[in-house]
């Protein structure tokens, strides 16, 4: 069997440059992708690079499914362990994003979050949802220096709005409808948005 200096060898002498280099960066890719820090950093700028074609879009309205007052008795946790209820959105748009700093997608959209945020903010009820621990969102949040609210689970999600990967986010309308449900990164800030938004405020 060829030894590890004599397989180096044949492989410098029968690959062209061109060769060799996409050799090179194949590799180098692979060991960024096992080490975890990189891999969050590629990942992420690989959902941004395509969020441009992922908006969100209207659901069927005879597929829209509704919020029932059980649904809206729904518990989150606000700053420090205050409960708030999902109930005090009622007759509002809502934004309704679960989500994670590990997550690669969620990162990616953010920029996209806090910019239809700040267009829609006073008028539309963002609801960033996360499980983690309340120091590291706030540090991730005050890094980034992103201003959308959020809340932790306090109590098991209703099943109208349940979701089985980070991101999902809903749109909600003021009667309850769930007019949109998105899974995965998607482009935020951008014109589908927005007339799913302004159709839902008039």
């Amino acid at each position: 069997m060829p030894t590890l200096k004599e397989r180096f060898t044949k492989w410098k002498e029968n690959r062209s440059i061109w060769h060799k280099a996409g050799d090179i960066l194949f590799w180098v890719l692979i060991i960024l992708f096992l080490v975890p820090g990189p891999r969050k950093v590629i990942l992420t700028n690989l959902n941004r690079a395509v969020l441009h074609v992922k908006t969100p879009r209207m659901i069927n309205e005879e597929k829209q499914e509704v919020l029932t007052d059980l649904d809206y008795n729904w518990t989150l946790a606000w700053g420090e362990n205050e409960p708030y209820y999902f109930s005090n959105l009622r007759n509002t748009v809502v934004i309704l994003n679960f989500w994670a700093t590990w997550c690669p997608p969620c990162v990616a959209e953010m920029p996209e979050l806090q910019a239809l945020h700040k267009k829609y903010g006073n008028r539309v009820a963002f609801v960033l949802v996360t499980n983690e621990k309340p120091e590291v969102v706030e540090a991730f949040m005050e890094k980034n220096q992103y201003v959308m609210p959020v809340f932790y689970l306090a109590s098991e999600t209703p099943a109208v709005l349940s979701f089985n990967a980070f991101p999902t986010t809903f749109i909600i309308s003021k009667d309850g409808r769930v007019v949109s449900k998105k899974t995965g990164a998607a482009n935020w800030n951008s014109k589908a948005t927005e007339k799913i938004l302004e159709e839902l405020l008039k």
